[in-house]
């Protein structure tokens, strides 16, 4: 609004500026070179008014001079022009204008009509010039217009208000009047117009006349108001003339089902981490949740009816209804709008019906075709089950063949026909249990058992109830087993006398736990050694020196911090080790190790808390707790047992 005023006022300013004067001539052009030399300016710098018509009389006689009022043009116009063209945008609670750059020339247009001689002149905008007034009325004498009135089109000329007002009239000539023609397409959804030109005398044709004509046509629908305005204006003469379009049928939307799922199987989505695609997240499998949306339907619409230029109704196509279709364990819902899954697993579209299947099975291996696989259900593999790769699954894992350097996951069983061999860096984790023909270099854990064929060799094993190795080869070689109940196999250890760890009547995860705990609490007494020893030596200078600099004051206080710090952390481990010893200690299960066969020197013993360490070779032997030390017992097979 500021900047409102501030162009106001300049206007204003201006205006109270403007010099004029009276210039006379013969002619019009006469006066205004007249006052072009008085004002030292050019004659496109002028603005005049006509205060006197000239006459130049016959032989000399009645003869009259032009009288003309001439001022030098200011920059009013250009002033009010862009009052009237901007636009005001609202910017943090202010207002700014930002001019809109529109330049047009005023024009001037005259109509002869059975209301009479209508003229109007239209305002210059931006930097458009204002029309000269001869050229007003070399637009009136055009029409053959004599009788009318100069006063009221010099007025109009300096209004410039863009109306059409009356300055005279003509005489009737209806045989010279301007005509119309209408033309309508086959389809009737459009009407033209086609206007003849009028002849000297005649009258141009209103825009109610133009309407009565197409009324009288039969066209009464889509009339376009603003073409039949432009005519009246820029009269286009002798060629059709686009006056009126019907109303267009709008056909009804079909219905439409959306997928919350990938419906073709066979695109494949790349994942990025760190910019690089792993080509083992191929996405591949499509987890659904019972409960879940799996599809919704869109419903059909109603068409709505077009109308022709002649007001003739088309009626219109109403969209056609599709139904939504559930397969096995997915639901339509009551309201036929949507699909459900039932059950978790994979969702899929066969012969148009959303199925919600528990089982995903891979007919080759898992490897760069198939990717990492991620199954709320059970996985049925019928290859192998490549190094390097994933396999999770909420139900069971079950691989017909062998398993590399891989990491396999699920709540329920992993079942592996083949061999696993996880070259130190495979690792199987099950809700339940595992079974497996051989595994070697392996990284267990289960929540149940784990029950081997032929052999486990150097591999890390945890298992809540027991570890049984009963096959043909039957044997535990290398590495660390443990279990809450029992571990059993026909031969334990081997002549080559590797390291063999077996602990049992132990919840292995709480001992794995005690484990950490313990070596937190070294790793927390080794760092808080070397601290107190500097803290006692900061300790000692104070005492000497009563006082001590600011820098080793703040090192003081840093180390007793620190100290405070680790001496908490060993309190805490302390009390979780001595929680767990005695939860372990609680334990019903007494814990046993068989070798049916044979068991080696060098295998370490541990039930519960108890240690034997094998210095001799024992054959079909139960290791045993008795009196708080591991003892052996001779072990019978179950077949004698049963025989006697």
């Amino acid at each position: 609004m500021q900047v409102l005023k501030e162009m106001l006022k300049k206007l204003l300013e201006e205006e109270s500026h403007i010099k004029s004067i009276v210039a006379t001539g013969s002619s019009l052009e006469e006066a205004l070179q007249n006052a072009c030399n008085e004002l030292g300016i050019g004659i496109n710098e002028l603005d005049y008014e006509i205060i006197e018509y000239g006459n130049k009389g016959m032989f000399g006689l009645g003869k009259k001079d032009f009288k003309i009022k001439v001022y030098k043009a200011k920059d009013e116009q250009e002033i009010f022009d862009n009052l009237l063209n901007v636009d005001y945008v609202q910017e943090e609670e202010e207002f700014v204008i930002k001019p809109e750059v529109i330049n047009k020339d005023s024009e001037a247009f005259v109509r002869v009509t059975s209301r009479g001689v209508l003229l109007k002149v239209t305002h210059p905008v931006g930097k458009g010039k204002r029309i000269n007034e001869k050229k007003v009325f070399d637009a009136i004498y055009s029409r053959g217009v004599q009788n009318f009135d100069n006063n009221k089109v010099n007025k109009i000329i300096r209004e410039s208000s863009g109306e059409y007002c009356r300055i005279g009239e003509m005489p009737l000539n209806v045989a010279n009047d301007s005509t119309a023609t209408v033309q309508i397409s086959s389809d009737e959804m459009k009407a033209y117009i086609i206007l003849t030109p009028p002849r000297p005398g005649g009258y141009d044709l209103e825009i109610d006349e133009i309407k009565s004509i197409l009324n009288n046509n039969g066209v009464v629908i889509g009339i376009k108001d603003d073409m039949l305005n432009n005519i009246m204006d820029y009269p286009l003469y002798n060629e059709p003339v686009l006056v009126a379009e019907g109303i267009k049928v709008q056909d009804g939307r079909n219905a439409v089902i959306h997928y919350n799922f990938k419906t073709n199987k066979d695109e494949v989505h790349f994942e990025e981490e760190d910019g690089k695609v792993n080509f083992k997240e191929l996405n591949i499998v499509q987890n659904v949740v019972a409960g879940q949306i799996l599809a919704t339907k869109e419903p059909a619409t109603d068409g709505e009816p077009g109308r022709t230029v002649t007001n003739k109704l088309i009626p219109p196509r109403n969209g056609k209804d599709v139904n939504l279709l559930a397969g096995r364990n997915a639901k339509v819902t009551e309201d036929g709008k949507s699909v459900v899954a039932e059950i978790n697993g994979q969702v899929y579209l066969m012969g148009g019906k959303i199925v919600v299947d528990p089982v995903y099975t891979i007919q080759g291996d898992v490897s760069l075709k198939t990717g990492n696989i991620l199954f709320l259900g059970t996985v049925v593999i019928q290859g192998n089950v490549e190094d390097g790769f994933s396999v999770k699954a909420a139900g069971n894992i079950e691989v017909h063949g062998s398993v590399g350097k891989c990491e396999l996951d699920a709540e329920g069983d992993i079942i592996v026909n083949g061999g696993v061999m996880g070259k130190n860096e495979g690792i199987l984790t099950s809700g339940k249990s595992i079974y497996a023909k051989f595994i070697e270099s392996v990284k267990i854990d289960a929540n149940e058992g784990v029950y081997v064929q032929d052999g486990i060799l150097h591999s890390f094993i945890d298992a809540t109830k027991e570890i049984v190795c009963v096959g043909k080869r039957g044997a535990i070689v290398g590495g660390r087993l443990r279990a809450g109940e029992m571990v059993k196999t026909k031969t334990l250890g081997s002549i080559a006398n590797p390291e063999t760890v077996i602990e049992v009547g132990i919840d292995p995860k709480k001992r794995q736990l005690l484990l950490e705990q313990e070596e937190k609490r070294e790793k927390a007494y080794k760092e808080l050694e070397p601290v107190k020893a500097n803290l006692e030596n900061l300790k000692h200078q104070k005492q000497v020196m009563k006082a001590l600099p600011q820098e080793k004051e703040e090192l003081f206080i840093e180390l007793q911090s620190k100290v405070n710090e680790l001496e908490g952390l060993i309190n805490e481990a302390n009390e979780e080790i001595k929680s767990i010893e005695d939860y372990l200690s609680q334990l019903k299960s007494k814990g046993k190790v068989i070798a049916s066969k044979k068991a080696f020197p060098g295998v370490k013993i541990y039930i519960k808390n108890a240690f034997l360490g094998l210095k001799t070779e024992y054959k079909k032997v139960a290791f045993v707790l008795q009196a708080g030390e591991v003892n052996t017992l001779p072990y019978e097979e179950e077949e004698v047992k049963r025989k006697k």
